[in-house]
């Protein structure tokens, strides 16, 4: 291992994260994870790396880190302003650093979720078969100033420069997001999936556990939400008593007792968790067969994706 990078500032939030723990929902251990999973893809796909090599999650900006040694390194997700050395940088392209070059994240422009992906991938301690930090319990490293950021000390071969304009992501401040019904869907208030449904929702208040959406309407007539604890994911829509819609991210607890609309398909999570708040989203409910066709749909882009970064340097 090598030293990469020391924490001058950490900023709103920053964390080292893979794919997550899927394997321990049954333990009550939230998977936690890369919010955007694609972007998190991406970049390790631009550094010819594993899928889930562990990368630098960082949110809303605020973030200075300090190069320790030359590395190469792709950012990729949510426009967080990027500068290096007071010059912007582009996304979704290798940049050389050199050693002592300060990297700044200025804040949100587009998104929230922005990322730092290293040849090799991050290397810092496994809990429970992953690297991804979930500070309620302490799993993964807790980054605060002064820490230091280790990656592989070996030479890794980058697979292209830069991805072409139209492979690049956008995050628009309304977004259509599809969801599969579940087993509640028809036991909720005909009046409450109404507000929820028919008209776009505004994102509220947000953390990596949760988003609540504001509907129009705030005098809705109560009614009960209480249901028997089942298992929840990553996407997973509630319906408090209030009929206040929440969907449950990728730090949210692995069960819950209030009845739900659906699950958010797995194609969709990506665009979900870069909306900022104030920003709006429509939600969709759609047939498993077509979440199927989408998910498929998913899977191709992402091999299109590695065949592109196969390519020769542009």
């Amino acid at each position: 291992m090598k030293e990469l990078f020391e924490v001058l500032n950490r900023g709103v939030s920053i964390s080292i994260q893979d794919m997550g723990r899927e394997k321990y929902r049954h333990l009550g251990i939230p998977v936690s994870g890369a919010m955007d999973q694609l972007a998190f893809q991406i970049g390790n796909l631009l550094l010819g790396n594993k899928f889930n090599a562990a990368s630098i999650e960082i949110a809303f900006g605020g973030t200075v880190l300090k190069a320790l040694n030359q590395i190469s390194i792709v950012i990729t997700g949510g426009n967080l302003k990027p500068s290096l050395n007071g010059k912007a940088v582009e996304m979704y392209k290798v940049i050389d650093l050199e050693k002592d070059d300060i990297l700044v994240f200025n804040g949100a422009v587009h998104g929230v979720y922005s990322y730092i992906s290293v040849p090799g991938g991050i290397k810092s301690e496994f809990h429970f078969e992953s690297q991804s930090t979930y500070a309620p319990a302490s799993l993964g490293l807790i980054i605060k100033k002064g820490t230091l950021i280790y990656g592989s000390s070996t030479t890794y071969k980058l697979m292209k420069r830069g991805l072409q304009h139209r492979f690049i992501l956008k995050y628009p401040k309304h977004n259509s997001i599809k969801f599969i019904r579940s087993s509640h869907f028809d036991k909720i208030p005909n009046h409450i999936k109404f507000e929820i449904l028919s008209k776009p929702l505004t994102i509220d208040t947000f953390n990596k556990m949760g988003m609540y959406l504001s509907t129009n309407k705030t005098n809705l007539e109560p009614f009960n939400s209480n249901i028997l604890s089942e298992g929840t994911t990553f996407g997973t829509i509630q319906v408090l008593p209030t009929g206040q819609p929440i969907i449950l991210l990728a730090d949210s607890q692995t069960t819950g007792g209030y009845a739900t609309l659906g699950t958010v398909i797995v194609s969709d999570l990506w665009k979900l968790v870069q909306m900022q708040k104030g920003n709006t989203i429509q939600l969709v409910p759609i047939k498993l067969d077509e979440a199927r066709i989408l998910n498929k749909k998913h899977h191709l882009f992402l091999k299109c994706l590695q065949s592109e970064c196969r390519n020769k340097e542009v």
